[in-house]
């Protein structure tokens, strides 16, 4: 096929997948209902109009504001489910953008670009980390220009690194340490000697240094929010983890998700390509990425999934291990197996594309339910999610509608619990004072809800989604029985009502 020709079809590859994230009016990722409600927070505190002053205070300080920052403009524009839309759209777009020119910068195939266009939309992306999602492209972005900088070691290069370095840090930590990481190791590698190392690591010594400095002020400025309480604080799953090859593509192991890592894993070597040992440079980049998926923990105090989440960058950066052939030593032993690789894998990839574009139309239709529902509730409410089944039969996810109900404070300017609020490092988040609320664990244990320990009379709404009977003691200490106001498929919300010859709630 003509270079050209498949050019064209790989940049519609590409905007095609632009358009899954734009099938359904809410996109099926877990917690992004809740980094919505967090812009809408944002928002109402920077304008001065939020109901929730004596709840939430705004917390400029966090390693979160660039996703928050560059989504608070677009929020005075668009509805706040379109402004991160667009923010995830321009993520995909950059995160391809910049693995292309890292494959480039590494001399790699340029076949080897479809390795790079499907696995944005893998396990990070369907859990909603948002944060982690745009912090992604400017983390290979400081890779790139760690590179750069490790061939040809100069000031302007190192206080580009230290100034990307520093967006980064304000971006997302963990996306901050692994770019260090890599960054540090592509200079260690190019450099002669050990007098060399050590002069040009100067810049992640810098930001090493600020990453430290920010981590303690932060949680200085925290003093009141306590650690959410989890056993065991570090959870490593030991074990082979050959479940990433799905998290590439999926939240959960499926034979097709694992089928096509394998597909990937394996046409490097179908096209004839092999690793060049005698080029170090891409080692680096690769190495990170493995140690990663291989050996952190699983859960680090409040950080769940932290290895998982990382499978985004691991066919970015095995296709930078295979240099383009050169020689009839890197040719394939059965030509016309490489001739169809090219062909899979682009296959693949539009099997993948159209696999979530189908799990994203069909959760569009299967979440109307609770747009139905939302329309008929009054703005600015406070409400509890009480999501006994979080389960989408559409979407896949057996969790995705655990935070889903916070869609009500994003868009009706409510407030809902659990709320991301808190969580100590976020940007809308609690007066320590206002901690007695609603615990994380209600999210996920909404059985735990307890009137009188939840303050049930605080709220107005319960937002209950149930596939069975109704738990019967459900509200067993409130002073009088909320009634059911509406339903809708496995929606219900009850409202806080006044009792017969009582005083009107407050």
């Amino acid at each position: 096929m003509p270079a050209s020709r498949l050019h064209l079809i790989f940049v519609l590859t590409v905007m095609w997948g632009v358009g899954v994230i734009w099938l359904a009016p809410h996109p099926p990722m877990i917690d992004l209902p809740q980094h919505a409600g967090q812009v809408a927070l944002f928002k109402q505190l920077v304008a001065g109009e939020s109901p929730w002053g004596h709840l939430v205070e705004l917390n400029v300080f966090t390693p979160y504001m660039i996703g928050y920052g560059l989504a608070l403009p677009l929020s005075f524009v668009l509805p706040i489910a379109a402004a991160l839309k667009l923010l995830l759209s321009a993520a995909y777009l950059a995160f391809v953008w910049m693995s292309v020119a890292l494959r480039r910068r590494f001399k790699a195939d340029a076949r080897l670009d479809w390795l790079c266009v499907s696995s944005f939309f893998g396990f990070a992306y369907e859990w909603g980390f948002f944060t982690f999602l745009v912090a992604a492209p400017i983390g290979l972005c400081m890779i790139l220009m760690a590179e750069r900088y490790s061939a040809r070691p100069g000031g302007a290069r190192a206080l580009g690194l230290i100034a990307i370095g520093a967006v980064l840090l304000l971006s997302h930590g963990l996306v901050f340490l692994f770019a260090c990481g890599v960054g540090a190791a592509l200079v260690a590698v190019r450099a002669p000697n050990w007098r060399q190392r050590v002069v040009t690591l100067w810049p992640f010594v810098v930001l090493g240094a600020a990453g430290a400095a920010f981590l303690v002020v932060l949680r200085l400025r925290a003093a009141g929010f306590p650690i959410v309480p989890t056993v065991p604080a570090v959870n490593w799953h030991f074990g082979l983890r050959y479940e990433v090859l799905a998290y590439s593509f999926s939240q959960v192991w499926s034979v097709g998700a694992a089928l096509a890592g394998v597909v990937f894993l394996a046409a490097p070597w179908l096209m004839g390509l092999r690793i060049d040992w005698r080029r170090g440079a891409a080692w680096p980049f690769f190495s990170c990425v493995f140690l990663i998926l291989a050996f952190v923990p699983h859960f680090i105090v409040e950080t769940a999934y932290t290895y998982q989440r990382f499978a985004l960058f691991l066919f970015p950066a095995y296709a930078c291990l295979f240099s383009i052939p050169t020689s009839t030593s890197h040719k394939s032993a059965n030509p016309w197996l490489g001739r169809l690789t090219v062909p899979l894998l682009v296959v693949t990839c539009w099997g993948l594309l159209a696999t979530n574009s189908v799990r994203t139309w069909r959760f569009g239709q299967e979440s109307a339910e609770f747009d139905a529902v939302m329309a008929t509730l009054e703005p600015g409410q406070r409400a509890v999610s009480l999501a006994y089944d979080r389960k989408s039969e559409a979407a896949g996810g057996r969790n995705m509608y655990v935070h889903y109900a916070s869609w009500y404070q994003a868009e009706k300017q409510g407030f809902v619990d659990f709320n991301f609020a808190w969580f100590w490092g976020v940007v809308a988040r609690f007066h320590p004072e206002t901690l007695s609320g609603v615990h994380p664990n209600i999210a996920w244990k909404p059985e735990q809800f307890d009137w009188q320990k939840q303050r049930g009379g605080d709220y107005r709404y319960f937002i209950v989604r149930h596939s069975g009977a109704m738990p019967a003691d459900i509200f067993k200490a409130a002073p009088c029985q909320p009634a059911l106001l509406v339903e809708r498929g496995l929606w219900k919300v009850f409202e806080r009502r006044t009792c017969a010859g009582a005083s009107p709630m407050q």
